[in-house]
């Protein structure tokens, strides 16, 4: 049976930072959670230069941005700081996957280990890997044009 492409965002994975790092947090993972637990300009601060590569797009405007974001009420505060994620390990489901998959990471991603997408790759049947280089985990926001053109140009193969 052939395989059909998938829409732009069903087409682009994500990887999870616990997969093939024995459980252990990442970098993104340890400083999501000191942001979450202490919501302060500082730590939001810290958080955002985790994945982003080049920290001159960690500007004060976006720092506080995220900051009012994280901290626009109470309630807010307190259901992110008990959301929890649960290691859960995906691999069995990936051969089942029919839709053409474009994995774009980032070379000098911090929060998910370049592996997870080599392993996604080779579990997904008619997938591709688009590695940006001088880029972190947010290829959309760090290589806008970059991303866009690997996005439409795999759009247009299929």
């Amino acid at each position: 049976m052939p395989t059909t492409p998938a829409t732009a965002s069903d087409a682009i994975g994500t990887g999870g930072d616990r997969y093939l790092m024995a459980n252990r947090p990442s970098e993104g993972s340890r400083g999501t959670r000191q942001a979450l637990d202490d919501p302060s300009r500082e730590n939001i601060a810290h958080y955002l230069r985790v994945p982003i590569d080049d920290e001159s797009l960690v500007t004060d405007e976006l720092v506080d941005y995220i900051h009012r974001a994280h901290n626009w009420s109470p309630e807010f505060i307190e259901a992110r700081r008990q959301s929890v994620s649960v290691p859960h390990d995906y691999t069995p489901d990936l051969a089942g996957i029919q839709a053409l998959v474009l994995l774009i990471h980032g070379r000098y991603d911090r929060m998910v280990a370049f592996e997870v997408s080599i392993a996604i790759l080779n579990h997904i049947a008619d997938s591709r890997l688009v590695l940006l280089n001088n880029c972190g985990h947010w290829p959309p926001f760090e290589k806008p044009a970059e991303w866009a053109a690997q996005v439409l140009a795999f759009q247009r193969r299929y």
